[in-house]
């Protein structure tokens, strides 16, 4: 997955079916912070993803 991972944000792993959230540092050092199962109720997801902007 973190192949696929060009910038900080959150990213759909469909292999594994789950949100991923990856931060990619400015010597680009990429690192998996959290993550979230798809079958996660949508204010879950809204709450986890506001929560990864800040």
């Amino acid at each position: 997955m973190d192949g696929k991972v060009k910038k900080t944000g959150i990213y759909e792993n469909l292999s594994k079916r789950r949100y991923e959230y990856w931060y990619v540092s400015k010597s680009g050092l990429k690192t998996m912070v959290s993550w979230l199962c798809w079958s996660a109720p949508p204010s879950v997801i809204e709450e986890w993803s506001n929560s990864q902007a800040e």
